[in-house]
């Protein structure tokens, strides 16, 4: 995001830990880091 100069971005994280349900894998959050949101996608 810093070297394209971009105000927001994604970051997709594979959770794959066995024994670990769907729902503890999937989930959403917004974060913000120096002024910048990032949307977190956990699959």
């Amino acid at each position: 995001m810093d070297l394209s100069g971009a105000d927001s971005g994604h970051l997709v994280v594979f959770d794959m830990r066995e024994g670990r349900s769907w729902e503890e894998r999937v989930f959403r959050e917004e974060r913000t880091r120096d002024g910048k949101r990032i949307t977190v996608w956990g699959m």
